[in-house]
């Protein structure tokens, strides 16, 4: 809705003269009215935009202006717009080298009245969030705020709280927000190396008290913050939690916190030595009423010793580790999880944290002349045997094979010299265990190993995971092995899993010689970005690669393929983006010549079904 949009409620007046008009008696249910306020609210089009439209609701009638005013200040970024009513002397925006241009600062203190108008606004504030990068504020004005001449709350209905504010001096103004009808606390303090001092830290620990309905909080997540003791301490002083997001939080506080029944979701750090002592500490059938587990640890040690103390059964589990799981550890995880039960876990991702660093731009290497080596049948169509750098094998050179016997990449730089690193490779045996879960929706692995799977691993892979609508493998590292699943395992693929909606694999493009002259019979609809991780590509296979992924996905924008800093970093990496690449933008062309087909396709059948019933006529 927009300004213009209010006169579109005169179809609800009476047809009396416009003097006498009167409002429809439905616009005088104030629950109807808070509905279409809060819709307005939360829409889609833009904060500006909704708010101009509670803005000429308000001006509309008396009808709507409490309520559409109530909504139209309900949620606040930053503290720029309540001092922005006030007189045009109060404040300044001063153009300094010193502060950013849209800084707004104070000219003076408040006056009396001044703080009464403040107050009618900020008794209708229910979620604010303290600051606005866009409109930030001085630090004199936090300050200012922190002293009203009252006893009572300023911010009296107050629900949420989203602390931005990385000043150190204006942490003091939580105290003034907080109250009891806060029920949702979040401090987002992203500043690695800032330290907490004393002050700071007394207000931290006092939040339970003055704000002891918080059912919903989240702290500061640096694991190497100071502050993480009276992290734990604030967490075991809340009674009512039902969400925590939080850093590393100490033994005691995690064993307090096995034991909350409220609780439904957990989002924590584990130190190094935390693990230690974790049965002893932890209660048997600890957390059993959560069921979103979100880990960050230094390493897997510990996971097995928590999951087997764990009660209940969680639907979602995330765990993020710092250093390279082994694929033991791996392997133990998925075994572990299945004392969960099937019909529960919906939700599975296991991420090795990638620190970030530079792209490398790869240098292309020397073209290799080779003759061309008999054809291998691969696939429906025949194909020359590739090498892993794109060209046909010569007989000078043959791709380096892992441990296991699968054609690896080389890892880790831009030249081929010397053995390539050793790393594990991950077969369908090692993803087995899962397949346990019928409820299975989200499967998201990405570690520093190598993947192989081929059409018959696949198939027996997601068969088991009918509702899975996201699946992705290896999104960051690759899989680094020439994968084995060709477009008869990703058609199969779509076959059993009907809701799939984002894709990751590794492609083997290897069949692909020309564009085949009938249609495979099978799409997806919802896939509009698919991930292809590492996949290996021939530019003459660009086009038949093209049109057969615009075949199977109709509605198909996006082809991310070797699109990581990790990945930027191998051999001939530009070379198959680049193909990668061209493959996304012919498959946009095709899509949109698919769709222009369609509609000429309709308006024939629909020309045809009315020269029918003319004719029986």
């Amino acid at each position: 809705m927009d300004p213009d949009g209010a006169d579109g409620i005169s179809q609800y007046m009476s047809h009396s003269p416009p003097q006498r008009a009167r409002m429809h008696r439905l616009f005088l249910i104030q629950e109807l009215l808070c509905i279409i306020c809060e819709h307005v609210r939360n829409d889609h089009t833009g904060s500006i935009v909704a708010g101009r439209t509670l803005a000429s609701l308000a001006r509309t009638s008396k009808v709507f202006h409490h309520v559409a005013t109530s909504a139209l200040w309900s949620r606040l970024e930053g503290l720029s717009p309540l001092l922005r009513p006030l007189a045009s002397d109060l404040t300044v925006t001063p153009e300094t080298a010193a502060r950013p241009p849209s800084m707004l600062m104070l000219r003076r203190p408040l006056k009396l009245a001044e703080w009464e108008i403040l107050r009618g606004l900020a008794r209708r504030v229910e979620h604010l969030s303290v600051h606005d990068p866009a409109r930030p504020v001085d630090v004199s004005i936090v300050l200012s705020l922190c002293h009203p001449p009252a006893n009572s709350l300023l911010f009296p209905h107050l629900k949420s709280i989203l602390w931005n504010d990385e000043r150190a001096e204006t942490f003091s103004f939580i105290r003034t927000l907080s109250g009891p009808t806060v029920t949702s606390l979040a401090i987002t303090i992203t500043n690695d190396s800032r330290k907490w001092y004393i002050p700071e830290l007394g207000i931290l620990a006092s939040l339970p008290y003055v704000c002891p309905n918080v059912t919903e909080v989240t702290l500061p997540t640096n694991a190497f913050c100071n502050a993480f003791p009276f992290i734990s301490e604030a967490l075991c002083a809340w009674n009512n939690l039902k969400e925590i997001k939080c850093g590393a939080i100490e033994g005691t506080a995690l064993a307090h916190l096995a034991k909350q029944p409220a609780l439904r979701k957990l989002s924590f750090s584990m130190l190094n030595n935390a693990g230690l002592g974790l049965e002893s500490s932890l209660p048997s059938g600890a957390f059993s009423c959560v069921r979103d587990f979100d880990i960050h640890a230094a390493n897997m040690s510990f996971l097995d010793a928590f999951i087997n103390r764990l009660g209940g059964s969680p639907a979602s589990m995330h765990v993020l580790v710092d250093t390279n799981p082994p694929p033991t550890s791996i392997t133990s995880l998925f075994t572990t999880l299945r004392r969960f039960s099937s019909t529960h876990l919906q939700d599975l991702s296991l991420r090795l944290m990638t620190p970030p660093s530079p792209r490398v731009m790869p240098v292309h290497p020397l073209h290799l002349l080779a003759q061309p080596q008999p054809p291998a049948n691969v696939g429906p169509y025949m194909a020359p045997s590739i090498n892993m750098m794109g060209h046909p094998n010569s007989l000078g050179y043959q791709p380096p094979l892992a441990l296991n016997g699968f054609q690896v990449l080389p890892l880790g730089g831009v030249s081929t010299s010397g053995p390539p690193p050793t790393c594990h490779t991950l077969t369908s045996r090692d993803f087995m265990p899962l397949t346990c879960f019928e409820s299975l929706r989200k499967i998201d692995i990405s570690i520093n190993h190598n993947i192989h799977l081929d059409d018959d691993d696949l198939r027996s892979l997601v068969s088991a995971w009918p509702h899975l609508y996201s699946f992705s493998l290896n999104d960051t590292a690759g899989w680094r092995v020439k994968s084995g699943i060709t477009q008869i395992g990703l058609i199969a693929m779509l076959d059993c899993c009907p809701d799939l909606q984002k894709l990751c694999i590794a492609l083997n493009t290897d069949a692909f010689i020309e564009v085949p002259s009938d249609r495979e019979g099978i799409e997806n609809t919802a896939v509009r970005t698919l991930g292809l991780a590492d996949s290996l590509i021939e530019a003459r296979a660009t086009v038949a690669v093209a049109a057969f992924l615009s075949d199977i996905f109709p509605n198909l924008t996006t082809i991310v393929a070797w699109d990581s800093v990790v990945m930027s970093r191998r051999l001939n990496a530009g070379i198959y983006a680049d193909r990668w690449m061209h493959v996304s933008e012919q498959v946009q062309g095709m899509n949109k010549v698919r769709a222009q087909e369609r509609r000429w396709w309709l308006s024939d059948d629909d020309g045809e079904s009315e020269a029918c019933a003319i004719s029986q006529v």
